[in-house]
């Protein structure tokens, strides 16, 4: 049997990811910690990237950022892609596997401008964001405020703001980190901006149709994975599944594990004009395999729905 030197000698490991610079970085973040294993990155350019005039739900949620590199994979000509987590669906294209999660980085929202927090912000400001969590959590929040959308990588955002086309924008503070730009974000605690399920973690997604170069891209990709990370995305993403996997509705998910051992999930539901909004949270002893996680997710999501009615209030 060949080594996975052999196999990627033979034939690097391709990758591929989204063109835009914080893409771009985190697959350098990726491909830094590959040693001496031969591999090469192509970035393609996504129709989530390309149309900016509509909201995201409009042209298929989060999602389409990651079904163009799906697609690649599953055409053959691309091993592995590098995401960022949470903006990926719950279902992964078929011929696909989730491989491995990076150590988190700072998983908070920031608040991206001349204000601090939410309440220094003035009556009737505008604030950009693509985002329909960050939407309904400012408008349950603030309700005089004025939610415009936002689209577009990091730069194209920061530049909007600089024109003063917006008081004041919401970034991933993990997305400020990695582009050295993190002095221009105020970060906002998550008691009153929940993240998003996944939020500040890189993904590894692996095409599993040729089992040689899936079985040697477990064995490079292992030495990156964050155990911890895993369980606690495990049990965030299992309760954004049982509620609504498709990224297009008002969530938020955040899991910690306690001192004690216990895996702690709290999660989040909005209507979309911020009105109402429901919490629950829940702990768990986990076992070594972490099954207890999914297990975890949906009970915290089935929590929600019974305190907003049901699937109905999710549509």
């Amino acid at each position: 049997m060949k080594s996975y030197h052999e196999i990627f000698a033979e034939n690097p490991l391709r990758i591929v990811t989204r063109q835009s610079k914080l893409a771009m970085v985190q697959t350098d973040i990726v491909t830094a910690q590959l040693g001496d294993c031969a591999h090469q990155v192509t970035g393609i350019s996504t129709s989530g990237d390309e149309i900016l005039d509509r909201p995201l739900v409009e042209i298929g949620g989060k999602g389409v950022f990651i079904k163009a590199l799906e697609a690649v994979m599953v055409q053959g000509k691309a091993d592995a892609a590098v995401h960022s987590f949470k903006d990926m669906e719950t279902v992964l294209a078929d011929g696909t596997a989730l491989c491995c999660v990076l150590p988190r980085a700072d998983r908070r929202d920031a608040l991206v401008g001349p204000y601090k927090s939410l309440a220094d912000l003035p009556q009737g400001a505008v604030i950009g964001t693509s985002s329909v969590r960050r939407a309904s959590i400012l408008r349950n929040a603030r309700p005089d405020l004025e939610i415009k959308l936002l689209r577009g990588n990091v730069q194209r955002r920061l530049a909007q703001l600089e024109a003063g086309a917006y008081d004041a924008i919401i970034l991933a503070m993990a997305g400020l980190e990695r582009l050295g730009l993190d002095d221009k974000g105020h970060p906002l605690a998550e008691t009153e901006m929940m993240p998003a399920a996944s939020q500040g973690v890189i993904a590894i997604q692996i095409a599993t149709q040729d089992e040689a170069r899936a079985d040697a891209m477990r064995h490079v990709f292992a030495m990156m994975h964050c155990a911890q990370t895993a369980l606690c995305t495990r049990a965030e993403r299992a309760m954004l599944a049982h509620l609504d996997g498709s990224c297009r509705t008002p969530i938020g998910a955040v899991a910690d594990i306690l001192a004690d051992g216990q895996l702690r999930l709290q999660g989040m539901v909005l209507s979309t004009d911020g009105a109402q909004k429901f919490e629950a949270v829940m702990t768990s002893m986990i076992s070594d395999d972490g099954d207890e996680a999914e297990a975890l997710g949906v009970q915290v999501a089935d929590a929600l729905l019974s305190q907003c009615g049901g699937r109905d209030f999710l549509a």
